[in-house]
């Protein structure tokens, strides 16, 4: 029984380190796909774009402006 032990040792070390790469790899695509920052919006992340859509209609809404209901652009409808 034990000698049946001392012969996996290197298949299990070897599954360890296979599994290992499949997480790491995993990890690696999912933190590009969610928050990779890229110099155009082409390549940033689906987080960061949406934070930045966010950040962007916050910036633009013109707090005096009742009938304001664009906030693309920071201007206040007459």
């Amino acid at each position: 029984m034990m000698s049946n032990f001392r012969n996996n040792k290197g298949q299990i070390l070897v599954e360890y380190l296979l599994l290992m790469v499949i997480a790491i790899t995993c990890a690696t695509i999912l933190t590009k796909q969610l928050i990779g920052r890229g110099s155009d919006a082409s390549n940033q992340g689906h987080i960061i774009r949406v934070w930045d859509r966010i950040i962007k209609t916050i910036g633009n809404d013109v707090p005096d402006c009742a009938n304001q209901t664009d906030f693309n652009n920071a201007n206040c409808p007459p």
